[in-house]
Parts: structure tokens; sequence; C-alpha cells
């Protein structure tokens, strides 16, 4: 039996999403000159609220402040869940909290009915900002947008899509109503 894990699932899901759309729809855009604007997550993230961190193994280093969490990652904030294979987190150096983590080897991140997949993401805790590099995708109900790079602020909901912006745009003539 072929038993595909979450992250895979997602995956084949949100690329069957951007293949099925040819459109961006009910997403709020504005061209900025640096990238592309978009709202991401349903609200306002808890960056305070606990990390839950679930995986198949777990490797901790006293010396350099680090834990590593291998095979079938999910850390789940708030409303916030990142799936990925290896995860990274980097304490303070008081070790009173967590600094940041990351995350590689394909990436995906959803918050409320949005997702974004991308090669890496870096979670910056001090910043209350997530970074995603290297062919990242995000799904919003039936649009797709590409970029090379995603920078999330997780305190007012917002990315900046940058480098190699992607996007098709679909119109009300484009789509039939369930009736017809």
């Amino acid at each position: 039996m072929n038993r595909q894990g979450p992250e895979q699932l997602i995956k084949s899901i949100l690329f069957a999403l951007c293949v099925a759309s040819t459109a961006i729809a009910g997403t709020t855009l504005f061209a900025q000159e640096s990238g592309t604007s978009i709202a991401f997550g349903d609200r306002q993230q808890d960056t305070d609220a606990p990390i839950d961190v679930t995986s198949a193994q777990l490797a901790i280093d006293e010396n350099a402040n680090t834990a590593l969490f291998t095979g079938d990652v999910v850390v789940v904030q708030d409303t916030m869940t990142l799936y990925a294979p290896w995860v990274k987190v980097f304490y303070l150096e008081d070790q009173s909290g967590i600094s940041h983590m990351h995350a590689k080897d394909g990436v995906t991140l959803i918050q409320g009915d949005e997702a974004a997949e991308g090669e890496t993401a870096d979670y910056d805790l001090q910043k209350d900002q997530i970074v995603m590099n290297g062919d990242v995708l995000v799904t919003q109900k039936l649009s797709a947008i590409a970029a090379d790079k995603m920078t999330i602020e997780l305190e007012d909901g917002t990315a900046l899509m940058t480098g190699r912006v992607k996007t098709l745009l679909r119109t009300n003539s484009n789509t039939k109503k369930d009736d017809e």
C-alpha cells in the first residue's frame, strides 16, 4: 500500500489547484516596486502562542542551543501549521525562548484556508516574520500565485511575493455558473 504523508497529500492538492485554476479570484493584489503584496492567512497570527512540534526523530545539541526535528515534522502555532521533513530550532543564548526556526527540503505552510509551499522557510520569532524561498506557490481559494520568494508579516497577515511573480487572472466570463 502506497501511503502518502500529509505534506505530500497537501502538495498534490496544491498542484492540482494550481493547474485547475487559471486565475486569481477574490484576492486583493496591488503591485509594489519590489514585488506583489497579498493578504495571507485568515487573521493576525498569535506569535506568542505555544509551538507544538511533532516528528519522527529529535536531536538536541545543548552546546549550539539547537534542536533538530526530522521525519514528517509538523509545527503548529495558533492557526498556522508547517509541514517539512527537516526543521531546526534555534534557541536564544540564555535559552529563555526560541530565536528562529529553519525548515527545508520542501515546506508547506497552512494558515486558515490558505496554503503556501516552497523549498525552505525561515521563521524569525523576534521579527514575527516567515520567509519562504525556492519556487514558492501560494493558493487562496481558486487563486494561485508563484514567486521565487515570499515574506510573511505575521503581525498584520500580509505577504510580499518577490522574484519572478506569476499569476493568471480569471474574469467573470471565464467562469460558469452551476445551473448552466
